[in-house]
């Protein structure tokens, strides 16, 4: 079995995030599992609510049958770490199953401030999701820990269960979290090629991101 996950704020899921994930399932010929932070320890807090952010995704993925939705964050008391997140869904594994957690580029370059980010090897590989420009990282203790366990290929990942490092491109997509809560803070609603119908039926239904309510 091979397991890849794709975490993040969905603080709204939006069609760059469903893209992306797609192209992962279609690139490595598995499903998805789409993991919603439950407290980010690295960033501001949501504009949504825990629940809200889960309801949206299963909304974006429910017609997607290459996507599928794990709650565990959402559902851990305190602090959001990836490590505790890939230290538990290995418990759940073979040992000789490949478990891969993929980020974006942005966060692999602050990878050295995570809680325990020289031990997510133990448990997993990484898959950084590329931009356009280099991603060598700039800090010394993380740029080593790249060379160090990097492969070449995405596909080389599944040769083993865990402890190395890929990049890959994938299309890019000209949305942001941040564009679409502009568009509802000023009573717009963003058109479907940045953000799924359901879930902004939803914003809309639950009053998010409005600047007369947060």
């Amino acid at each position: 079995m091979v397991k890849v996950c794709f975490g993040g704020t969905f603080d709204p899921v939006h069609m760059g995030h469903i893209g992306s994930a797609i192209a992962l399932s279609e690139l490595l010929s598995v499903a998805v599992t789409m993991l919603p932070n439950g407290r980010p320890s690295h960033r501001s807090k949501p504009g949504a609510s825990a629940q809200q952010r889960l309801d949206m995704l299963r909304l974006a993925c429910a017609d997607k049958p290459q996507l599928m939705v794990d709650s565990r964050e959402i559902e851990r008391l305190g602090p959001s770490y990836t490590f505790d997140s890939v230290k538990s869904m290995r418990a759940e594994m073979d040992a000789a199953e490949v478990l891969i957690w993929c980020l974006g580029a942005d966060a692999f370059a602050q990878l050295h401030t995570w809680h325990k980010w020289r031990e997510l090897l133990h448990y997993t590989h990484l898959l950084v999701l590329q931009r356009p420009g280099s991603l060598e990282p700039k800090e010394v203790d993380l740029l080593a820990f790249w060379q160090q366990h990097q492969v070449n290929q995405p596909q080389q990942l599944m040769a083993s269960p865990k402890g190395a490092i890929a990049t890959v491109r994938l299309p890019q997509f000209a949305v942001s979290a941040t564009a679409i809560r502009q568009h509802f803070e000023q009573g717009t609603i963003p058109p479907e090629h940045m953000l799924p119908a359901e879930v902004a039926h939803y914003i809309m239904a639950q009053n998010l991101y409005n600047l007369e309510t947060n």
